[in-house]
């Protein structure tokens, strides 16, 4: 998914969307780590995009004890990348996202 897709589906979305260079390198490195993932962490990503609101925000605290403070949109936002990242791999798309 080139880079131009990746920040109009964040604005199309998000009202409030992240920085575009920030989504694409998140959207990148998700792409990254899903190439190279072993089954159980694939399990785990697959987990972090089902999490209710509760579970978002106990990951929120986590990611802000170690310095990453984030807004609930935000995190849905990143969540979202991970998502586009875990699909466009999955369906074979990961070869244009430069």
């Amino acid at each position: 998914m080139k880079r131009q897709k990746v920040t109009s589906l964040l604005e199309l979305f998000y009202s409030d969307s992240i920085d575009s260079d920030d989504a694409w390198k998140a959207y990148s490195n998700f792409l990254l780590m899903v190439s190279d993932s072993d089954k159980e962490t694939m399990s785990y990503l697959h987990d972090v995009i089902d999490y209710d609101s509760d579970r978002r925000l106990k990951l929120r605290n986590r990611m802000a004890e170690r310095g990453f403070e984030l807004t609930p949109s935000q995190l849905d936002q990143y969540i979202f990348l991970l998502f586009l990242a875990i699909y466009n791999h999955s369906n074979g798309a990961c070869d244009d996202y430069t």
